[in-house]
């Protein structure tokens, strides 16, 4: 029987699996948008880590004009669970400091987003949000079946 592997995994904007799109205006907007490949699944428990940096147009978002949010998807994309937020960009902005850097809020045993799922990061500002220009790094875990004899 074929051994399940579990290993750190770190997602950001760069991944080739990330569909990307800019934000619109006053409007939940997906910004960006990962299906999880087949043979894998990804496990995000409470002590992982999320971090953002989010412009609108030409400068950085404001701390109280932005929310952000983490759905899990279902492959048909009708049914969605919210696994992070929705919180203010300020609470999200910070990458080193792991006394402030955003963590998950899902429960203690942690949740599985399955082959074909999708993890989506979805962002509402009063401007349009530039994807180009903007990046966010994620630290949850990756499962997989390690190849039978």
């Amino acid at each position: 029987m074929p051994e399940i592997l579990e290993a750190p995994f770190r997602l950001y904007q760069d991944d080739p699996v990330i569909a990307v799109a800019d934000g619109v205006a006053s409007t939940w907007s997906g910004i960006w948008k990962y299906q999880v490949p087949v043979g894998v699944s990804l496990i995000i428990k409470p002590s992982h880590t999320f971090a953002a940096y989010i412009e609108d147009g030409s400068a950085e978002v404001g701390d109280h004009t932005c929310s952000v949010r983490i759905e899990k998807r279902d492959a048909s994309e009708s049914d969605v669970a919210i696994l992070f937020g929705p919180k203010l960009y300020k609470s999200v902005k910070q990458f080193v400091d792991t006394n402030r850097i955003a963590k998950f809020s899902v429960p203690e045993e942690g949740v599985i987003i399955n082959e074909r799922e999708y993890l989506v990061v979805v962002v509402y500002d009063d401007g349009t949000i530039d994807e180009s220009d903007s990046y966010f790094e994620m630290h949850i875990a990756k499962v997989r079946k390690a190849l039978g004899a």
